[in-house]
């Protein structure tokens, strides 16, 4: 009995963890929810990674977050929870972002890079937690960024330039 409660335990810490609720950097606890054809739902989040800072978890491609379709084709996030707990040790605002930019594509699989950033940027503001402090630093990370794919502009200075560009036509609109 002892081996097979020992067994069950590591299967459940082998295992990916998933829920429906993101922990934000100043504790709030948020989710992201999608609405399609009238039917609204939360999207489910998947934790992977347990290695070491730098052990990257193949699924994601290289990336922190991306967002993929489930097997009932509704979103799903998946994190590589090796990065944000590096990221949240650094950088805890760039975890905050990413998710919100990560929900925008949840929200619209249409969106490119940068209105999905551009959404999160939105986002965070209207939340009222994007001090001037906060955007600093948002912007130093994402300019230090030297090399991204093109679908990001090719630098995280030019995504950042993008995203603002993005941010200030939207508001000129009236947009949020």
């Amino acid at each position: 009995m002892h081996r097979a409660a020992l067994l069950a335990l590591s299967c459940m810490l082998a295992a990916p963890f998933s829920g429906l609720a993101f922990e934000r950097s100043d504790g709030t606890t948020v989710h992201c929810e999608v609405t399609r054809d009238g039917e609204s739902r939360v999207v489910r989040e998947v934790w992977l990674g347990h290695g070491d800072v730098g052990d990257r978890h193949p699924a994601l491609g290289g990336a922190a977050a991306v967002v993929r379709p489930g097997a009932d084709g509704w979103p799903v996030i998946f994190f590589d929870s090796v990065v944000f707990r590096a990221m949240l040790a650094s950088d805890p605002h760039m975890s905050d972002f990413i998710f919100y930019h990560e929900c925008a594509h949840a929200q619209d699989p249409k969106r490119d890079e940068i209105e999905a950033n551009c959404e999160a940027y939105l986002e965070l503001d209207k939340l009222g937690v994007l001090t001037p402090e906060r955007l600093d630093a948002l912007a130093s990370t994402h300019k230090k960024m030297l090399r991204l794919p093109s679908r990001y502009g090719g630098s995280g200075e030019i995504f950042w330039e993008r995203t603002l560009s993005c941010v200030k036509s939207r508001r000129d609109i009236g947009l949020r």
